[in-house]
């Protein structure tokens, strides 16, 4: 097989791994396989190139540089007669080469600064392979920028919520920030949630230091199954339930013992149709069970099964829940 035969071969696996793992759903089968393909650095250099001329194309045509060349480049000039027509259509030859170096400058310039953003939708979920390896889950109505560099490997949490698996570099420490909050890891899995001005932060497995940059004396180190809430004006590292509080990186909520207004609270999130509840004296009532993301009426009939609840909707789409009316 020539050089030329195989590039293409990995160019066409590269493009199949990227639509896959960009759909709405994707399996942990998938994450696997993907992660044994790109284990070969050529496989790895393909997809990276890849994703670097998808986000490039997504938005380079915005960029107020780029669309000012363009338009200078499209613009007639008016010529003045010529003694030696040959060499003025050289000129212009030249004239687009350059242009075509600028417009190629430019864009290089612009993928090394411009990071590439991923989102979801109010009740999508979304898994991002990156190219260093790693890759995150997107919960719902989230929003990350990605950057990497020879140095650094940088996300930043704008909205939302993400699960992150990061890919072991010791030369290129990665770090998320959300808020005021910077989670620094070099090979982990950890989740982190915007909260307020900060983030909650989760770990899963391996070791992540956590830091409000604002305040350089503010540090602290999580061991797998501790939380930090740092949003708080006191934040502390408390133990957490990591199988209930991350399920929703499975497609799954999980209560257990939550008040039903936290529990409403957080399957609100997955739906633009929200619960209300129209009894205050439900709202620290605890629930206990596991639901499928998104599966809001399943949820409403939980509850009105086993509390004996009315749900109604309302005339907006809102679902009204509240004490069984006596007959």
């Amino acid at each position: 097989m020539t050089i030329e035969a195989d590039a293409e071969i990995r160019r066409k696996e590269a493009a199949d791994w990227f639509a896959r793992l960009n759909q709405r759903r994707v399996t942990t089968a998938d994450v696997r396989r993907f992660s044994a393909w790109r284990c070969d650095p050529e496989n790895a250099r393909a997809f990276a190139r890849l994703e670097a001329l998808w986000s490039a194309t997504a938005t380079l045509g915005r960029s107020p540089d780029i669309q000012i060349l363009a338009e200078a480049a499209a613009r007639p000039r008016r010529s003045r007669p010529s003694r030696n027509p040959p060499k003025g259509r050289l000129v212009q030859i030249g004239a687009v080469g350059a242009l075509a170096l600028v417009l190629c400058a430019a864009g290089s310039a612009w993928l090394a600064l411009r990071p590439a953003t991923y989102a979801t939708e109010i009740g999508e979920q979304r898994t991002v392979a990156l190219a260093d390896g790693s890759h995150l889950i997107l919960d719902t109505g989230s929003r990350v920028s990605v950057r990497f560099t020879g140095e650094r490997r940088t996300v930043a949490l704008t909205q939302g919520q993400a699960m992150f698996e990061v890919a072991r570099d010791a030369g290129r420490p990665f770090v998320v920030r959300a808020g005021d909050t910077e989670v620094t890891a070099l090979g982990t899995r950890f989740d982190v949630r915007r909260s307020g001005a900060g983030a909650r932060v989760i770990l899963v497995e391996g070791r992540v230091a956590v830091r409000k940059p604002a305040a350089s004396d503010t540090r602290w180190s999580l061991s797998p199954g501790q939380q930090l809430l740092t949003s708080t004006p006191r934040p502390r590292v408390a133990p957490v339930n990591v199988v209930a509080s991350t399920s929703w990186s499975a497609g799954r909520l999980t209560f257990d013992d939550t008040p039903i207004a936290v529990a409403v609270a957080e399957v609100n999130r997955y739906s633009r149709s929200p619960i209300v509840l129209q009894d205050a004296r439900l709202a620290s009532v605890p629930v206990s069970g596991v639901f499928n993301v998104g599966d809001i009426d399943g949820f409403v009939a939980a509850l009105s099964d086993l509390y004996g609840l009315d749900a109604t909707i309302s005339d907006d789409g809102r679902i009204l829940l509240g004490s069984a009316s006596k007959k």
